[in-house]
């Protein structure tokens, strides 16, 4: 081999090293599983959640399931139909939503285009797209959720997601 060859076979591989072994304190703990001594309800008490926590249905009842369209998706949306009330995560938090206003096409008990109102006076407007029907419900492979604040700035966070029925036993 020259010289050149040996060079440039050296910083191949140094830079493979480099790359497989950086890893930040954060993305350690994050995976790091809690000590032995840390009962199992504490160690999931302490995990950060992202997002919504689970949601049921009674039997009967059909709702709106919608996450982030990421490479790690949140649960970002939930609705049951026949109510004017929606559960929404966003900066963190949960907030509770109240519809205002409605219209687009019906599907899966739910209408295309929703409106909501969130309690620190923003609103949040809802557009889906209906898709192929499913086994007790029907896709949303496109939707997206704005929220505008009181100076008219719009956040638009792209979502995708389900409408789901429980059914009756």
């Amino acid at each position: 081999m020259t010289v050149r060859n040996v060079t440039i076979v050296s910083v191949f591989s140094l830079m493979l090293m480099a790359c497989s072994s950086t890893t930040t304190n954060a993305q350690t703990s994050a995976e790091a599983p809690p000590g032995p001594n840390v009962p199992p309800a504490i160690a999931r008490a302490q995990a950060p959640r992202a997002g919504l926590a689970p949601q049921t249905l009674a039997v009967g009842e059909c709702g709106l399931f919608l996450w982030t369209r990421r490479e790690q998706p949140e649960f970002v949306f939930f609705s049951k139909a026949g109510t004017e009330q929606a559960k929404f995560w966003h900066a963190g938090q949960t907030h509770e939503l109240s519809r205002i206003a409605v219209g687009g096409q019906i599907f899966g008990q739910q209408l295309s285009e929703q409106d909501f109102s969130l309690p620190d006076g923003r609103s949040a407007e809802l557009r889906m797209t209906p898709g192929e029907m499913l086994v007790g419900g029907q896709r949303i492979p496109e939707a997206s959720l704005t929220i505008i604040d009181a100076e008219g700035w719009r956040t638009m966070i792209p979502v995708a997601g389900v409408t789901a029925c429980q059914p009756e036993v």
